[in-house]
């Protein structure tokens, strides 16, 4: 009986056993009902330009923000001669409807043509003529003119468009010059355009011309015209030994136009002709850009001033009339009546050469200056006399003489 109850306890325990392992085979080779889980997504890649302007385009879209309304702005010319009955346009887009403005204005930021349109201009391309007039219809003289655009739409957004605000006034040296030694033309190139000064000299001496005087220049290849000697044509400036030249320039505002052919009158001469003055446009604040300090001054005082220079007790003249001096004479420097005006009670350093070596100087000087020269320590014979009248702004004014000494 017992050995009875023992076997069926031992066969119970098999079959469940042998469930277990059925169950769990089963359960192993079942298909599962539920979806594997998904690969693991690499990183995004960052965002192209493409990808960005897109983003800003909708974004712009979506908020109703518009594009720019004007664009597209250039010139016709760089330079022209109203004299001849030259224009130049000025050329702009519309991105919608809108009324339109163009101002042009001088070196000094004056005011000197304007072009407002009566009715909205439409969408799309426009053009301005500007045929090299005045306000009151004269002739401009040469110089560099900028213009700005001014737009406003029907809804009272207005956008301006002023060069001088983001160019213009950014200063650098010309490098590279070239001198043909038989024409003596002087030939170099402008990255853009520019306002120009050559100054050409003896190093460690005298400035003996001022070739260009801040004049303005289109980009490109640049002649200028040299016949070799210094201001007063007593030098041959090209064959000294020393000979130092200086390239340097300041640039335009972007799209400036260049007139040129105006025989009449020059920029000076015309400024004081104006019967009334002419409004002004504050020049935009560029902390942020290094400028050449000559930008910021007027172009009517920011010149080299021509220079008389003159003697007492002349004992005799030479052939060419030069004068014959001995012992002592009074050296009187000033400035030539057609520049007094601007020049007169400033200080400037004043100093002078004999054959283009330093002799001495009045570091602060007024003019007319009077200096009383010794000719004891000057060998008898021909000399030249050069003067170097220095302002605090950087304008030179430069004459030299041809004296003799008498034994």
């Amino acid at each position: 009986m017992n050995k009875l109850l023992l076997l069926l306890v031992s066969l119970v325990v098999v079959l469940c056993v042998a469930g277990q392992v059925d169950a769990s085979s089963a359960t192993q080779t079942k298909p599962s009902s539920q979806s594997p889980p998904p690969p693991k997504e690499p990183p995004p890649a960052p965002p192209t330009a493409s990808d960005e302007l897109a983003h800003t385009q909708k974004e712009e879209k979506d908020s109703g923000q518009q594009a720019a309304l004007l664009a597209d702005v250039s010139v016709s010319s760089r330079s022209f001669n109203p004299s001849k009955g030259e224009e130049t346009g000025v050329y702009y887009s519309l991105s919608r409807t809108a009324q339109v403005e163009v101002a042009f204005y001088d070196p000094d930021f004056a005011l000197v043509r304007r072009f407002a349109s009566d009715a909205l201009q439409e969408p799309g391309k426009h053009a301005v003529v500007w045929d090299g007039k005045d306000l009151d219809g004269t002739i401009v003289p040469d110089e560099a003119y900028f213009f700005t655009i001014a737009a406003k739409d029907e809804e009272g957004k207005k956008e301006v468009y002023d060069p001088s605000a983001f160019s213009g006034g950014e200063g650098a040296d010309v490098t590279e010059a070239h001198i043909d030694p038989y024409t003596k033309v002087i030939t170099y190139k402008l990255p853009e355009m520019a306002r120009v000064l050559i100054r050409l000299g003896v190093q460690d001496g005298p400035l003996l011309k001022t070739l260009v005087d801040w004049k303005p220049r289109v980009a490109g290849a640049i002649t200028e015209h040299w016949n070799g000697k210094d201001e007063d044509n007593v030098i041959d400036l090209l064959d000294h030994p020393r000979f130092k030249m200086l390239v340097t320039y300041f640039a335009l505002p972007e799209h400036s136009i260049i007139t040129y052919g105006n025989k009449d009158m020059d920029y000076r001469r015309y400024k004081g002709s104006l019967k009334a003055a002419r409004p002004v446009k504050e020049r935009p604040d560029r902390a942020d850009v290094m400028l050449s300090p000559h930008y910021q001054l007027p172009r009517t005082v920011d010149y080299s001033p021509r220079l008389a220079l003159s003697f007492s007790d002349i004992k005799d003249k030479e052939k060419g009339d030069i004068p014959v001096l001995k012992d002592k004479t009074l050296v009187k420097i000033d400035i030539d009546d057609e520049n007094r005006s601007f020049f007169i009670n400033q200080q400037y350093e004043i100093t002078l050469f004999l054959d283009t070596e330093f002799y001495t100087e009045q570091e602060i000087g007024y003019i007319p200056f009077n200096w009383v020269w010794d000719l004891s320590d000057v060998p008898a014979g021909e000399h030249v006399l050069t003067v170097n009248l220095s302002g605090f702004k950087d304008q030179i004014g430069v004459i030299s003489k041809r004296i003799k000494v008498a034994e």
